[in-house]
């Protein structure tokens, strides 16, 4: 059950996001419940290391690079699980290329979840 909630928030969010985002793309519904299941095995295990080894640049940086953690984290989500992809976006009239797209939609899958986890 500890395990559960998380996987679902996650897969609301992406829901969610996918929804309104064209730039998302979840192609059915085992591919969101596999892309939510793979972010929640590398937030809880991967993401815990990273931040273990990155953790000079983390103080030097105040924080920030974890940042580029949780980007990191969701480009290899995309790369790992066939048929979720964040592909380049406009927003507010600039283009963003992939990175910056991931970054754009990490940060507001960031606020989805713990705006999520408060409610829940």
């Amino acid at each position: 059950m500890k395990l559960l909630r998380p996987i679902i928030i996650t897969g609301a969010s992406l829901w969610l996001l996918s929804y309104f985002l064209p730039t998302i793309t979840i192609v059915d519904w085992t591919t969101l419940l596999l892309a939510s299941i793979v972010l929640v095995i590398l937030n809880s295990f991967i993401k815990p290391v990273l931040k273990l080894l990155f953790l000079p640049i983390n103080i030097v940086t105040l924080g920030f690079f974890s940042v580029v953690i949780n980007v990191g984290l969701l480009w290899l989500a995309t790369y790992l699980v066939p048929g979720f992809t964040i592909s380049n976006m406009v927003v507010f009239g600039f283009h963003l290329n992939q990175f910056f797209s991931i970054l754009f939609v990490s940060i507001l899958i960031s606020f989805i979840q713990s705006l999520f986890s408060f409610v829940l």
